[in-house]
């Protein structure tokens, strides 16, 4: 068409500058001729297109005839090929479009909900195998069997197969379905770099993931996404940031349940339900805990309506070991004692309904991640029960679950884990040496927590570095817990362990500061206080005191009544049991009624029907204060005194149940950890010597399950 324009031009600039003039054409012969021969032109240029038209039309329909003979031969050699298996004919004719890929997809998918992830693998292979694959097919296979791997926990695997799929995710012409892709991709490979610890590679895909998700409007993957942004933000220690990221992320879920209704998408309904529960579990470890924790438990049951253990066995199991989690978190930030027995009954009956399905020769890891928090349930169920037998019984069953848990995370591969175990299984033998072979079990605990610290570098593991610091300093503390004459003390060095215990915990005070850590610093502050009032028995009373007091006023700078009642009670009754120890050598007449009040205080959040236990021994400690007193002060009315207060703490105490002076049945304050969850302040009493605290995780939850990326 060019050329034939081309020579049409210099056919009339012939005509005009040589023919007509030659000819003598001229006026309105000139003119008439010059129409004639642009008509011809035109003629022949609509001529040409038409044609050209024609041409193109018939070349597509040619295409799409070719087309539909590759499909149907396509098809025809894909039902062969089925046939070949032995496969019904009816069966393959109902797999519809593409029936080869469709019989492999959901023969994987069978297996996969099995969590028969290897055999799973071998099907969706097969699709690769077929040459004449599509390739949004290929991209759909190399997810799967990525997902597969991941779940499998070989992540380098996971890693391989997720970069194939985008490397034909960039063969795809379609610009939305290739956007959709690389989203989830990305995603993945997040996921992936996030299970290996490195923080700012699994950002930089997340962020990617989002950018797309953001472009295609997609609240769902946006909001799967957020929640692993919000994630690593928790384990880099960047609050303000995660709380934005996590709240961002339940409004887009809550957007999808808008549209997602049960009547239309019960799947969805329920897979979004269940990610609305993970992002409150998420949140509650950093803001209002027991209202967070409360709409994650409610959502978690809402998608339990819609995966009935038939079609769904590991959704039902994902979801009944999230709700396991939440359980213990509820447990653990509850102050009434009944509360805290009753959602650890909750979070057993939960994890134990996911090990039906969870077992440890298909789901290793996740099987182990289920026993480390069924580890911690019994330890806090430990902690509070009142019978001896009782807690022998719960902290064996913790120390059995740890035990176990050890066999899947060992240190060359899972040192981190490996770590948290070590710090939990210390936790539950510091518990049992309060009631049984205290020697053995504290020693037990040392050993576990020293090692635990091989793993826990400072430099990597800042916090939890710290919070075994000061479980180990807790235990040292331990050694000299007890009467100052009991057999124990006689064996070992307590003025060694004191010290030791105290250099333990101004080693964690180098990482808790007042400004980033105020409720760490305040408990190790207060853990400082315990351990110079236990020398003040032995050595410079008045000097070990008077730093006690220091330690302890320190504390409760950041135990007020209102936000931390019973971290404040239990800081005011060991500040009593100090001023006891100097009223016996300094100003009888003051330090005992500075102790006195400081009991009342305490009193005020320990009642006989909440804390029967810790009341029993706040009364026990006033009837001491008014023994010293009647020495210098009224001597009958402060006599009459003491004997009420120890009559009033004998009407809670059991012959064979009763605690030594120094030690609180509901006391146990050590830092139980899982792996994947962080754990909250157990807020009972604690004692002069049996004060435990609760570790911070700062890993993110896995409520969300980072082992099962959303599909």
């Amino acid at each position: 068409m060019f050329y034939l324009n081309i020579i049409t031009v210099i056919l009339m600039l012939i005509l005009e500058l040589k023919i007509f003039p030659k000819l003598g054409i001229k006026g309105n012969k000139r003119n008439i001729m010059r129409i004639i021969i642009v008509i011809l032109i035109a003629g022949i240029n609509v001529y040409n297109i038409i044609d050209n038209r024609y041409e193109e039309k018939k070349i597509i329909q040619e295409n799409i005839k070719q087309q539909r003979e590759n499909f149907i031969l396509n098809n025809e050699v894909q039902k062969s090929r089925l046939m070949i298996k032995g496969l019904p004919e009816s069966y393959i004719e109902s797999l519809g479009y593409q029936p080869l890929f469709m019989h492999y997809f959901g023969e994987g998918k069978k297996y996969e909900s099995k969590g028969n992830y290897k055999e799973a693998i071998k099907q969706y292979k097969e699709i690769l195998n077929y040459c004449p694959s599509l390739d949004d097919n290929k991209v759909s296979a190399y997810d799967l069997i990525g997902m597969c791997y991941f779940n499998l926990n070989e992540i380098q695997d996971a890693m391989l197969n997720f970069n194939k799929a985008l490397d034909y995710v960039e063969k795809i012409k379609d610009k939305k379905p290739k956007s959709i892709l690389e989203a989830l991709n990305y995603y993945y490979l997040g996921c992936c770099y996030f299970e290996l610890k490195k923080w700012e590679d699994a950002l930089k895909y997340f962020e990617d993931s989002l950018k797309e998700s953001i472009r295609l409007n997609n609240d769902s993957q946006r909001a799967y996404t957020l929640i692993k942004i919000a994630s690593i933000y928790l384990e880099l220690n960047n609050v303000e940031t995660f709380i934005k990221k996590i709240l961002q992320s339940i409004q887009a879920f809550e957007n999808c349940l808008k549209l997602h209704t049960p009547e239309n998408y019960p799947k969805s309904y329920a897979n979004i339900q269940f990610n609305l529960g993970s992002s409150y579990l998420i949140i509650s470890k950093k803001k209002n805990t027991l209202e967070n924790c409360n709409k994650a438990i409610q959502a978690f049951h809402e998608a339990l309506k819609f995966y009935p253990i038939e079609d769904y066995p590991l959704k039902y199991a994902r979801t009944q070991s999230s709700l396991g989690i939440v359980y213990k978190d509820v447990a653990q930030v509850h102050d009434k004692v009944e509360n805290k027995v009753k959602n650890c009954n909750k979070a057993i009956q939960a994890n134990q309904e996911a090990l039906r399905f969870y077992n440890q020769e298909d789901f290793p890891m996740v099987y182990a991640d289920i026993l480390t928090n069924l580890g911690i349930v019994h330890a806090i169920l430990a902690q509070v029960h009142d019978k001896v037998e009782n807690k022998v019984k719960n902290c064996n069953k913790a120390i059995q679950a740890n035990q176990e848990a050890l066999r899947f995370y060992n240190q060359e591969d899972f040192p981190m884990e490996y770590a948290v175990i070590l710090n939990n299984l210390g936790a539950a033998y510091g518990t049992l040496s309060n009631v049984q072979d205290k020697a053995e079990n504290i020693n037990k605990a040392i050993q576990a927590f020293n090692e635990a610290l091989e793993y826990y570098t400072p430099e990597k593991y800042t916090l939890d570095y710290a919070k075994t610091l000061k479980n180990l300093g807790i235990t040292y503390g331990e050694i000299v817990g007890g009467s100052a004459s009991g057999a124990l003390a006689e064996i070992q060095d307590k003025v060694g362990n004191c010290i030791k215990s105290i250099q333990v915990f101004k080693k964690a005070l180098k990482y808790y500061t007042p400004e980033d850590h105020p409720l760490d610093y305040a408990q190790a502050m207060e853990s400082i206080g315990i351990a110079y009032s236990i020398l003040a028995e032995i050595q410079d009373t008045v000097g070990n005191c008077n730093k006690s007091f220091q330690a302890f006023n320190e504390a409760l700078k950041f135990y007020t009544p209102k936000d931390y009642p019973m971290d404040y009670a239990r800081t005011m009754f060991n500040l009593g049991l100090t001023y006891n120890i100097l009223a016996n050598v300094q100003d009888k007449s003051r330090n005992s009624n500075i102790a006195i009040q400081a009991f009342k205080k305490a009193l005020k959040y320990c009642t006989p029907e909440d804390h029967p236990l810790d009341y029993a021994q706040i009364m026990a400690s006033i009837g001491w204060a008014y023994s010293i007193l009647s020495e210098v002060q009224d001597t009958a009315e402060n006599c009459n005194k003491s004997i009420q207060a120890l009559y009033e703490a004998l009407e809670f105490y059991k012959i064979e149940e009763r605690p030594p002076r120094s030690q609180c049945q509901c006391s146990d304050k050590r830092n139980y950890r899982s792996s994947r969850q962080v754990s909250y302040p157990d807020c009972s009493l604690g004692s002069a010597v049996q004060v435990r605290y609760p570790c911070s995780s700062q890993g993110p939850l896995s409520s969300c399950d980072p082992r099962l990326p959303p599909s």
